[in-house]
């Protein structure tokens, strides 16, 4: 029993406050500011569904988006486009951890133009408040050790481990689904049809790489397959060490570079770029990109 109340205690002084979170959160802001940044109010909400599918829930009644109402949606715009630029910045993580949660999860449940980077987002950010409400520093990028304590360390801890085990999840099922709902991903022709695809497809500009690569149904089938099997991988990186997940972080990130790339999920991409960072890094410890080569 001693011996676990020693491990529990060395956990617990674990710092988790440094630029690992703040990379992770800022990248979630990023990817809902660049959806409300270029994208028209008629396009975010549909004036004939807003507010109408609705469970009457507190949530529903403290929704910034329906607080507002659909003629007013501008200044939910306004509003969220500045509390994203507060949490990039990184000004009073105690304060902008909650209202970031708010305005995600508000877009979440009265957008009509979702994907599964606003649903993730929306879980992280809101396991991300516990975390910020004892940060107590002036900005999340600062350098400088707040004074903590154990418990603080652990009451952050805990949700920095459910959002792990959150990602992991997230790809596990992501991987195992394509293998066993989709015939095309088991025949290795998924990616052909979504590369083809006149909406989802690859730009013009990488027709000169692809339209090769397409014609050949070794290379098109081997692509395919990687797919669900690196997914499944990094489902396995949540039981791997700390260096050895570093390691699968650039392929990770690369992945998802490609279907922004040449799906055009931009905002999609940045959430999960959230996700991998505080999945795949190490908060023991400030993240510097020089430990990507220089690992032991």
């Amino acid at each position: 029993m001693k011996h676990y109340l020693i491990k529990l205690d060395n956990y617990a002084s674990i710092n988790p406050f440094n630029n690992v979170y703040a990379i992770g959160r800022s990248m979630l802001a990023f990817s809902l500011l660049i959806t409300f940044l270029f994208s028209p109010i008629d396009v975010l909400f549909d004036k004939y569904l807003f507010h109408k599918v609705t469970i009457d829930t507190f949530l529903d009644t403290t929704n910034l988006f329906f607080l507002l109402g659909f003629d007013n949606l501008w200044i939910g715009k306004v509003i969220t486009l500045l509390i994203c630029l507060g949490v990039i910045i990184g000004y009073y993580p105690c304060i902008t951890g909650i209202l970031h949660w708010w305005v995600t999860f508000s877009f979440q449940q009265s957008g009509s133009i979702l994907e599964g980077g606003d649903q993730i987002a929306s879980i992280i950010t809101l396991l991300l408040v516990p975390v910020t409400v004892v940060d107590n520093r002036n900005n999340h990028w600062n350098h400088t050790i707040i004074r903590t304590s154990v418990f603080k360390n652990f009451f952050a801890l805990v949700p920095l481990e459910i959002i792990r085990i959150q990602m992991a999840v997230l790809y596990l099922q992501a991987g195992t689904e394509k293998l066993y709902k989709v015939v095309e991903w088991q025949n290795g022709t998924a990616l052909y049809y979504y590369l083809k695809d006149p909406l989802f497809g690859y730009p013009l500009w990488a027709g000169y790489f692809f339209e090769p690569l397409l014609a050949e149904p070794f290379l098109i089938s081997l692509f395919t397959w990687s797919v669900p099997i690196f997914e499944i991988t990094l489902f396995g990186a949540l039981f791997m060490k700390d260096s050895l997940r570093l390691k699968i972080l650039p392929l990770a990130l690369l992945f998802h570079i490609l279907i922004a790339l040449l799906i055009g999920l931009w905002s999609f991409s940045f959430a999960m770029f959230g996700g991998i960072v505080l999945y795949l890094i190490s908060y023991k410890k400030p993240f510097y990109f020089k430990s990507l080569w220089n690992q032991k």
